[in-house]
């Protein structure tokens, strides 16, 4: 075979060797690219741009220079060689990208550079590739071009204003550096997480997995906040209203206590409540707090949850400003008044009669939330608990570790060693859910107890129930 090339003429064994060598390499440049598409590789944008662009030239610009013989010097023997060499350049810089930054692990500085810095990186390289091309293969002066290119340069950039605008806004965000991939910001009312960052616009991930797309240059000219630098820790404020005849002391010293029982508000500074001014229809409060950013809302969501339980266990009002007009004598009281604790208490059949006056003038209500501590391990108790509504369980503690040892039910008591004054609790106590108790003073609990040895028995027996759980667990939380 070689020695019938070698008796072919010149631009024979041209003919011969593009004839058969070029599509024999787009086939197999071409099965590459189906297995590069089905394994997902970032080269093969590479691999698609070398079939349709790379090879063609070369062989166009072969059988111009060697089939039909034309010199170098030729106009159409330099437009195939121009084209080739550029084709060639965006190829290399195609790998080079697919390799080293389409290929990056997720975290890795690779993956970080936005892609506008190597979108102008490329155009840079390319443009210089092109200079080298103009001076070699057309032999002229790169230095006359530059002087011809600036004037059109001018009249070029007044036509694209606009997409230069979003161009410069980008290179002046990629130099200050504000965020980076994958940095969570905020641009005024929006937020969401930096996906991409190109020549014209930066790509946010917001809620709801949908992608907010911000000009450069609108966002140059906005207010950013960086959630995610230099710690992902956030300051949370909460403005809150409550009503004039609640006691601001007792306002604040409620509201840190609730931020500080919730998991997520951190320790250290912690959770202050302040008093801020007073409006038409109430007192303004703010509680601070901080958690992480990865909590934000979950913890948001829970303390605002919390706040209704809390003002309504401890008689606060939320008020609102409403203008009514009524007229008493046919529309009757202004709103329907709940039950009273002596009234629930007397759902529950096995419970003695007690009058509203007297014994049962020192009853209680309490509601707690979901989750919300009734009272802990050596808190002053003074009064037995009876549960209304929902659920509490109490556990036994030692060193931060808690056992549940049982759970009380609606007509159940808990508390009862304190029927006889003020005593410290030995178990804490949590609401499973939505909660509502009554405070019976111990001496209520002792008259009904007295007045039904049946209910006295019952409870009796709980409470020995509980002891000895109690005694079980706290026997098992020594040896752990």
């Amino acid at each position: 075979m070689s020695e019938l090339l070698e008796d072919l003429p010149v631009s024979w064994q041209w003919v011969a060797l593009l004839a058969v060598g070029v599509p024999v390499l787009l086939v197999i440049l071409n099965e590459l690219l189906f297995s590069l598409v089905r394994k997902g590789s970032p080269i093969a944008t590479t691999a698609r741009w070398t079939r349709n662009w790379v090879i063609p030239s070369i062989a166009v610009a072969a059988f111009l220079r060697w089939m039909l013989g034309l010199p170098a010097t030729s106009l159409w023997a330099r437009i195939a060689e121009t084209a080739c060499w550029i084709s060639i350049a965006i190829a290399v810089l195609s790998f080079v990208n697919g390799v080293v930054f389409e290929s990056a692990r997720p975290g890795s500085w690779q993956q970080r550079v936005p892609r506008l810095l190597r979108d102008l990186v490329k155009v840079l390289l390319v443009a210089v590739a092109g200079a080298i091309v103009y001076s070699t293969v057309w032999g002229q002066d790169i230095g006359g071009a530059m002087a011809a290119l600036g004037v059109s340069s001018i009249v070029v950039g007044l036509a694209l204003q606009e997409p230069l605008g979003n161009l410069f806004s980008g290179l002046m965000l990629l130099s200050e550096r504000p965020f980076e991939i994958g940095d969570r910001i905020g641009v005024g009312d929006v937020a969401g997480v930096v996906k991409q960052m190109n020549w014209r616009s930066v790509h946010l991930d917001g809620k709801g997995g949908v992608t907010q797309v911000f000009p450069n240059s609108m966002l140059n000219q906005q207010m950013i906040t960086n959630y995610s630098v230099p710690a992902p820790i956030r300051m949370e404020m909460i403005e809150l209203r409550f009503s004039f005849n609640d006691p601001p002391n007792q306002v604040r010293d409620a509201l840190t206590e609730l931020a500080a029982s919730v998991d997520g508000v951190l320790e250290d500074p912690a959770p202050i409540a302040s008093t801020v001014g007073y409006g038409d229809f109430s007192v303004n409060y703010q509680l601070i707090y901080r958690t992480p950013q990865k909590l934000r809302w979950k913890v948001r969501n829970e303390i605002m949850t919390r706040i209704w339980y809390m003002a309504r266990r401890h008689g606060f009002t939320i008020p609102y400003p409403v203008d009514v007009c009524v007229n008493y004598d046919e529309a009757g009281a202004f709103a329907k008044p709940g039950t009273s604790p002596v009234e629930d208490l007397q759902q529950f059949p096995r419970i003695p009669p007690v009058a509203d006056g007297g014994l049962g003038a020192g009853v209680r209500k309490l509601a707690f939330g979901k989750g919300e501590t009734v009272f802990r391990e050596g808190d002053d108790i003074e009064g037995t608990f009876l549960v209304v509504s929902g659920c509490v369980s109490l556990h036994a503690v030692n060193d931060g570790d808690g056992v549940e040892i049982g759970a009380v039910r609606p007509g159940e008591f808990f508390g009862e060693a304190a029927m006889y004054g003020r005593h410290a609790a030995e178990v804490r106590a949590i609401a499973t859910q939505d909660t509502e108790l009554l405070v019976l003073p111990p001496e209520t609990i002792r008259a009904l107890f007295e007045s039904s040895p049946r209910l006295a028995r019952d409870a009796g027996q709980s409470m020995d129930v509980r002891r000895k759980a109690l005694q079980s667990a706290r026997n098992a939380l020594r040896r752990r």
